[in-house]
């Protein structure tokens, strides 16, 4: 499993994400290239974080996914 995290300057009112941003996160969670950082977690009892970082004017400007310990 994936969990999605968005964070956004504290100047910026909360927002719920867009549901095109929410399917293209999905279909990036699920694409080949992240398999392995996925397979990896779960052997290790991980889960996968994708974070994603938005500008002040709301602009997702950096996405980072690691593997954390389950909580």
């Amino acid at each position: 499993m994936v969990e999605f995290r968005f964070r956004r300057p504290a100047s910026l009112p909360h927002q719920e994400p867009s549901n095109k941003m929410t399917e293209a996160l999905r279909l990036l969670s699920e694409s080949d290239e992240m398999k392995p950082l996925v397979a990896d977690a779960k052997a290790q009892h991980r889960r996968v974080v994708v974070e994603v970082f938005h500008r002040s004017d709301g602009t997702p400007l950096l996405i980072h996914a690691a593997a954390v310990a389950e909580s």
